[in-house]
This record gives C-alpha cells, sequence and structure tokens, in this order.
C-alpha cells in the first residue's frame, strides 16, 4: 500500500482482528447473551403501560393534525382506521363524537 490514507486489502489471513459477525453497524462488540442491569434490553414502549384513555387521547392529537381540517364525516374514518390499527373498539356514537371535537364543531 503506497498512500497511507487507504484502507490494508483485505487478506484471507487470519490476523486476530474482529470479524463480519462481530461487527454490528461497524461498531465492534462482545456477544452478549445477558443484558447488564444499566442496559435496556427491550422496545422502549413496552416498558410504559398505556392506558386506553391515553391512547385516545394521543390518535386525537394525531388525526387533528393531519385530517383536522377535513369534514366530519373524512375524520370519523380516520378515526375508525386508526382505533382499529391500536385495538380499540369504540362505538359510531363515540367516534362521531370524538370527530367533532376534533373538527371544533
Amino acid at each position: 500500500m503506497t498512500d497511507a490514507t487507504r484502507a490494508p486489502e483485505p487478506t484471507d489471513a487470519s490476523d486476530g482482528g474482529a470479524g463480519a459477525a462481530d461487527s454490528v453497524g461497524g461498531a465492534v462488540h462482545a456477544d452478549r447473551k445477558i443484558a447488564r442491569p444499566d442496559e435496556q434490553s427491550e422496545p422502549a414502549m413496552d416498558t410504559h403501560p398505556t392506558d386506553d384513555e391515553a391512547r385516545i387521547a394521543g390518535v386525537l392529537v394525531q388525526t387533528r393534525a393531519d385530517v383536522g381540517d377535513k369534514s366530519q364525516e373524512r375524520i370519523a374514518d380516520v378515526l375508525r382506521q386508526r382505533f382499529a390499527d391500536v385495538g380499540l373498539d369504540l362505538g359510531d356514537d363515540r367516534i362521531r363524537a370524538l370527530a367533532a371535537e376534533v373538527a371544533g364543531a
């Protein structure tokens, strides 16, 4: 190698360095099966349970931002889909009332 800024050429010889299986995203790490006490090993969303009212409030905020200027019927359709996506089964009367709330009526 003549240029000091170039990486060495790959070889088949074992040089004792990290192998491809030891690298994740370019960072070399030891393969640990047990999480340290201060390490997050589960998705953050799983650590904070959310009740139905908080889910409803979140859906309303997002729907208001996305389609708050549309008709109440369009807002109701979006709410039905989003509540189904998060696993909430709200009655049609409640959805219409929430659509009116989002529309500002």
